[in-house]
């Protein structure tokens, strides 16, 4: 097949949840067919990385956005009544780039990762295509609203409603429609559109040995661990969530516990959460694994989640007991007291990670993850399937004799 590839960030480093998918989707794909990969950085330092994916791509155009281009984008589209999250991708060069790709090169199929990507699209699009929401933004625009206050709240209520309209509109344009979850792909159906394909993510964790930890992380010890990127909202409210309202109750009985945060980023509503001598905010870390690996437990205290939380994966690959929220725990298909432990209060929460800490034989039962991130969320199989739709979107592929028999009576 040849594809049209469509990506809102350029998929490298995959040092982030959508830009882990995205590259493994790049690189799977890329392996099979050939790809033409379209798609915007943030900076030009980004968009250098470019050089890392050539050899999963035929051709590659990478456009760095603008913070006044942004600006300007959103603008417009508050001003059209679309929703701004396509305002933040939108680019007239981007789009005479496609037009132009699409008009040159006969493709079999258009993978669109994202909807804000979308956009670029004809319609009626002369191209199957397969979109992958990866999550459904508008509900997670939805818990933004609930969770703030005018006038945020109705700017973001507004992108939940512009937001949903829109992705069901190109759902039930689309070919395939793709999205991480089950509960992802319920909010689809519950608006009628049928054929909605679940297509997970996967994990793969290097090997870190105990033994190997360097000696700045030996000092925290023992440490409750949160990773993420550190300047998205539902990171930022997670963390603090579990600063104010949880660490204090577990300190209550074990004084020596710290609490971690991991990723790149940090917001200033992050970094002021280091000032008490018991939270470690790093920012950027050469590796991850050795603090994961360090870590007595992993926490996800989510009270804003959409879509599987890749840092749940790696937590249960490394065979760390989980403490989550239970949207997280739901989307990666994980019961409470089977994977993990499930709490929706301050108090709950606090008392699943005291009692790990006290009870050897429960911490013990929450360190065999392995085994069922193997089962449930292997890259390969779940690119196979993607790589099905794909193919039944496109259709019958012709035979080379066919090809060449086309080619000559064109000429």
């Amino acid at each position: 097949m040849k594809i049209l590839f469509l990506a809102h960030r350029i998929p490298y480093p995959p040092n982030k949840g959508e830009k882990i998918r995205a590259f493994q989707e790049l690189k799977f794909l890329g392996g099979r067919h050939t790809v033409d990969l379209f798609c915007f950085a943030d900076s030009d330092e980004e968009a250098d990385h470019r050089e890392a994916l050539k050899s999963f791509c035929r051709h590659i155009y990478v456009e760095t956005r603008s913070t006044a281009r942004i600006g300007v984008g959103a603008a417009r589209c508050f001003l059209r009544g679309e929703p701004l999250s396509c305002g933040f991708f939108f680019s007239s060069k981007f789009r005479a780039k496609i037009q132009h790709a699409l008009a040159t090169t006969t493709y079999d199929a258009v993978f669109v990762f994202c909807s804000s990507m979308a956009q670029y699209l004809p319609r009626p699009v002369p191209v199957p295509v397969v979109m992958d929401f990866v999550d459904i933004d508008s509900a997670k625009w939805a818990q933004y609203a609930r969770r703030s206050r005018p006038p945020l709240s109705w700017l973001f209520a507004r992108e939940a409603r512009e937001l949903a309209w829109y992705e069901q509109e190109w759902a039930r344009a689309s070919s395939s429609t793709v999205v991480t979850t089950r509960r992802e792909a319920s909010l689809l159906s519950r608006e009628g559109i049928s054929g909605v394909e679940v297509v997970g993510n996967g994990v793969d964790i290097p090997p870190v040995k105990i033994d190997a930890l360097p000696e700045e992380i030996r000092l925290l010890q023992p440490y409750v661990l949160f990773v993420g990127t550190m300047d998205y909202l539902p990171n930022v409210d997670a963390v603090e969530y579990f600063a104010k309202d949880i660490l204090p109750l577990i300190r209550g009985h074990h004084p020596e516990l710290k609490f971690v945060v991991v990723g790149r980023d940090p917001a200033r509503r992050v970094r002021k959460l280091a000032h008490k001598p018991s939270i470690v905010v790093t920012g950027t870390v050469a590796a991850v694994e050795p603090y994961l690996v360090g870590a007595t437990v992993v926490v996800a205290p989510f009270r804003i989640a959409q879509g599987i939380q890749n840092k749940l994966l790696e937590a249960l690959a490394a065979g760390k007991p989980i403490v989550s929220t239970s949207g997280p725990a739901a989307a990666i298909g994980a019961s409470h007291g089977e994977m993990l432990l499930v709490a929706d209060t301050s108090q709950d929460f606090a008392s699943a990670i005291v009692a790990l800490l006290e009870d050897p034989k429960l911490y013990d039962r929450f360190t065999k993850g392995v085994d069922f991130v193997h089962r449930n969320f292997s890259w390969h199989e779940n690119l196979n399937r993607l790589e099905q739709l794909l193919l039944r979107a496109a259709g019958p592929m012709p035979s080379d004799n066919e090809v060449v028999l086309n080619r000559a009576q064109a000429s």
